[in-house]
């Protein structure tokens, strides 16, 4: 037997070709699952045991490929930045497809219905960790549009409304918002939903 890869996540073709020595490799598979030596986490994806001991960014890196396209966003990408005060406990996703929740071994995947195609890929960048991980965030600002566009009856009639959601709903510091690439919210704001809240959180962010 080949040593069995530690690819994020490890596919039924990969695992069944470390596998070839085996005249029945799926039943080796069911055994490995049986000895926890490998968890599935998808039909035809699996997670090793090293994978999940070693790997810290093991839920942001299968994120992106247990469903997609889709990025990560929201709660869990803010937590990522440094913008929450406390650490999330499932990995929130943005996708083009339909909005899925997906329960694993090693976490729970939520991914929410990008409402427009055109700003899908906007203010999301890949987070390179080393050179087998890497993963496809957002920008804490382009993950606050995601918030709103996916919050039903989420009102926000003026900069008092879009301070009261940031620092206490949100629970997140403003200030921490300087930075933020402001070409990516006027794109967001000419071709996205929710025109006038993400403009209000536009002049926000330019008041600072």
């Amino acid at each position: 037997m080949k040593v069995i890869p530690q690819n994020i996540p490890l596919t039924h073709a990969a695992l069944s070709n470390s596998l070839d020595g085996y005249a029945r490799p799926n039943d080796k598979i069911s055994y490995l699952m049986e000895t926890q030596a490998i968890y599935g986490l998808t039909k035809g994806k699996y997670v090793t045991e090293n994978a999940i001991k070693e790997n810290v960014y093991l839920n942001h890196q299968s994120a992106n490929i247990l469903y997609g396209p889709s990025y990560i966003s929201r709660f869990s990408a803010l937590s990522f930045h440094g913008l929450l005060a406390e650490s999330t406990t499932r990995i929130e996703s943005m996708t083009l497809n339909r909005s899925k929740t997906i329960e694993t071994h090693i976490g729970m995947f939520q991914y929410f219905t990008q409402p427009s195609k055109s700003v899908f890929s906007v203010g999301v960048e890949s987070k390179i960790i080393n050179e087998a991980c890497s993963f496809l965030i957002a920008s804490p600002v382009k993950s606050i549009c995601d918030i709103i566009w996916t919050t039903s009856h989420l009102q926000l009639n003026s900069l008092e409304d879009v301070v009261y959601l940031l620092e206490e709903d949100l629970r997140i510091d403003i200030d921490m918002l300087k930075d933020s690439n402001m070409s990516d919210l006027e794109f967001c704001i000419e071709f996205g939903k929710k025109k006038r809240e993400i403009g209000l959180l536009l002049k926000l962010i330019e008041k600072l």
